[in-house]
């Protein structure tokens, strides 16, 4: 936040800043706001957009309407109607904001990462409530689900990008819910893959990226895979362990068998597998061996499509990912693992719009509504990334080691004394290990690992 109160807060994404630069940046949103407001049809909308920018960007503890309304001193309900009921088209705003990421932290090999997060509502008015899995509480509870994009471009500088709502089945066959909440007509039920899979059409003409990366609601769904490989963009995604995939006989056959990524990975003999260096932490250094197949997996019909099944591995064994990836053109595994570890910033872009822009503070029921509040939120966190870069970066990282751009810590070049004990995600720094401690078990030092990768697999 830019406000003095998240000043105590290590997990803000400005972290520790002065209170000049509170003031400078403060000054700034009405700079900022201003190409905005002309887009709007009129002053006094103009004005309210300010307004409401300016309320998401402060110290206040909830970003709803009402607060923001006794913040500026204005009547609640001029910005009620401003965000519920007035239909100002969002896009314009979206489009100006994605020419800005273009622009300033546009880089070729960009990332986009897509994921969906559940915002806690209660009722059954709210536009997409249901009880749906709700990752944050991590069960099933009364949510509304958004799918959203984030891009990873210039010094590791990450701006929400994207937000969809998601409708459920029950919503999409409820006319009376329907029109009591102003969906378009047009609109019917899509899964999030599906929704992700627009995001990524849409968005390759707006923004230079190079992969896309998601979790395994993404990575299991062949078509979403697919699409992104039409748009001659690369992915790595998450799957679960119990996802089929066949091994390519070096002759070009098909074996018979069908695997499962586990049975793959464990299949293969400790010579195979590579180790990494990710990035030193308080309790030693954290480290990671990984698997790299060329596989095949099904498609309608008698279609194959080769793709690369990464495994990562804590080195205590504790922790294992399964990621299906195909590049766009021809990488070291190096690279599929930093774009592995690229995917957790996400997470923490959701943790810096929910805690400090009030990403699920909305209190809007229809439609609109829900796109109004999330474009102001994309605009406002997209404010934050700009003065965190103009700042020079002053950000305290969630575990509290500062960094000049946010980036987790380079690892140094002295020797490592032993592996984590854990290891939560797989941060964007990633490097071959060029010394290996001793590890438990069998497992090899990174002179003795082969880097080829073709057998056959036996039925």
């Amino acid at each position: 936040m830019i406000a003095q109160s998240r000043m105590e807060r290590p997990v803000s994404i400005s972290g520790a800043v002065t209170p000049e630069d509170i003031a400078e940046s403060m000054q700034m949103v009405n700079r900022y706001v201003e190409p905005y407001r002309k887009l709007m049809g009129s002053a006094a909308e103009g004005q309210r957009l300010s307004w409401m920018v300016g309320g998401l960007t402060s110290n206040l503890e909830r970003k709803s309407v009402e607060p923001i309304a006794v913040m500026y001193g204005v009547p609640r309900g001029q910005l009620q109607s401003f965000m519920g009921y007035s239909r100002w088209e969002h896009r314009p705003l979206l489009e100006l904001m994605l020419s800005e990421v273009a622009r300033e932290i546009g880089i070729p090999d960009g990332s986009l990462i897509v994921d969906g997060s559940g915002s806690p509502k209660k009722g059954t008015a709210t536009v997409g409530v249901a009880r749906q899995w709700c990752g944050n509480r991590g069960k099933v509870d009364n949510c509304v689900i958004g799918v959203y994009a984030v891009y990873v471009g210039a010094q590791n500088s990450a701006a929400l990008v994207g937000a969809e709502l998601f409708l459920p089945k029950e919503w999409t066959e409820d006319k009376e819910r329907r029109d009591k909440s102003y969906v378009p007509e047009h609109i019917v039920y899509h899964s999030q893959a599906e929704i992700a899979s627009g995001f990524v059409h849409d968005l390759a003409g707006r923004l230079p990226f190079e992969w896309v990366l998601g979790d395994d609601e993404f990575g299991r769904a062949r078509h979403f895979r697919d699409a992104i490989a039409e748009l001659q963009r690369g992915y790595v995604l998450d799957v679960p362990e119990n996802t089929n995939a066949r091994r390519v006989r070096r002759n070009g056959k098909l074996c018979k068998r069908l695997w499962t990524v586990k049975e793959l990975a464990q299949s293969r003999p400790v010579r195979e597998w590579q180790y990494f260096h990710v990035r030193d932490a308080e309790k030693g250094p954290v480290e990671v061996r990984v698997l790299s197949m060329e596989v095949a997996t099904p498609r309608e019909g008698k279609a194959w499509v080769h793709e690369k099944l990464l495994v990562i591995e804590t080195t205590d064994g504790s922790q294992r990912w399964y990621c299906l990836a195909k590049p766009a053109r021809p990488v070291e595994v190096l690279e599929l693992v930093r774009q592995a570890g690229l995917r957790h910033r996400i997470e923490e872009v959701f943790e810096e719009t929910k805690s400090d822009l009030g990403l699920d503070h909305y209190e809007v029921r229809a439609w609109h509504g829900w796109y109004h509040h999330m474009t102001l939120v994309q605009i406002a966190h997209w404010f934050l990334v700009r003065e965190q870069r103009r700042m020079g970066g002053k950000i305290t990282r969630h575990h509290g080691e500062p960094n000049s751009h946010g980036d987790c810590p380079a690892p140094e070049a002295s020797p490592v004394s032993g592996p984590s004990s854990s290891l939560h995600q797989l941060p964007p720094s990633t490097q071959l290990r060029s010394q290996m401690c001793p590890l438990p078990g069998a497992w090899p030092s990174p002179s003795s690992a082969t880097a080829d990768h073709s057998f056959e697999l036996l039925n």
